[in-house]
């Protein structure tokens, strides 16, 4: 094995956001076998560097879903970002369903809601369905560079897309998940666009080809490393072609049952540090 490339919420990272010592020992004992670690994440750099720079990992990662990959200062190496021709249909259809949503970009993050609308709401799901307290995404808290207390208003869309900038992905959630599925049904009539939920409650717009599969194919062809020597693990339908493309697949007892049902092997769930379990596979059975 020569990489091995995981997700971060619901597989590496426990519902606290944080990475047991278990499942730090086992990312340095990656490192210690000469064996390459990098993340999956629909995150965005800063969300994704939030959690790695309290447990001093330095890594390469795949961001949003697919729409990027950095190395480990964030510099972008390889994407693959929204076709702005359909922008303004993605959106309307969220704001059609009085859908609160945040659009991921290469400078900085956007809304046409009032962003402290967006914020309160997006720290209210956080509490209720992750158990994070309000005081985390303060000035001194953990979630401080979370993308909702970033937010900047546009009212615009022609002008917006005429902006200097690159649409990573456009984000929508709410606190009621029966408010999504309508969404997914209109965006299935876009062209171009591929979605994907992280939890029932959200959904993640990006280009049909960012997604976390296809990149780390093209990042296997320029690293020159064949599939048969890359691990991945995941949790849930955005790491789906991960699983569909990479034959050494591990997902956690929580995951989505298609991700199990693909899965090469299923180990314990993220909070038992099924994590930890996966790589201990991978060094003892030499995958």
């Amino acid at each position: 094995m020569k990489l091995v490339v995981s997700d971060m919420d619901g597989t590496l990272i426990n519902h606290q956001s944080g990475i047991s010592p278990a499942n730090l020992k086992a990312i340095q004992q990656l490192q210690e076998n000469g064996i390459e670690f990098a993340i999956a994440s629909g995150r965005d750099f800063y969300g994704v560097r939030s959690i790695l720079d309290q447990y001093d990992i330095r890594c390469h990662a795949i961001l949003g879903n697919g729409a990027q990959y950095c190395d480990e200062d964030g510099q972008v190496i390889m994407s693959c970002y929204l076709n702005k021709s359909v922008f303004a249909d993605i959106i309307q259809i969220f704001e059609n369903a009085h859908v609160p949503y945040m659009v991921f970009t290469t400078k900085g993050f956007y809304t046409r809601y009032q962003p402290s609308y967006v914020q309160e709401q997006f720290i209210e799901r956080g509490i209720k369905r992750f158990g994070n307290r309000k005081e985390d995404y303060d000035k001194n808290g953990s979630f401080v560079n979370c993308p909702c207390n970033l937010l900047e208003q546009f009212s615009d869309i022609q002008e917006f897309l005429q902006r200097d900038l690159d649409i990573i992905k456009v984000e929508a959630f709410s606190l009621n998940a029966s408010d999504i599925t309508p969404t997914k049904e209109l965006l299935a009539r876009i062209p171009t666009i591929s979605y994907l939920s992280s939890f029932e409650d959200n959904v993640e717009v990006t280009n049909e080809n960012a997604q976390k599969g296809l990149i780390l194919q093209q990042v296997a062809q320029l690293k020159k490393i064949d599939k048969k020597d890359i691990a991945v693990l995941g949790d849930g339908m955005n790491d789906f072609t991960l699983f569909q493309l990479f034959p050494y697949s591990f997902a956690p007892k929580n995951a989505d049952d298609t991700i199990k049902l693909l899965a090469y092997r299923v180990v314990d769930e993220c909070e038992n540090d099924g994590f930890a379990k996966a790589i201990d596979i991978i060094l003892k059975e030499k995958i």
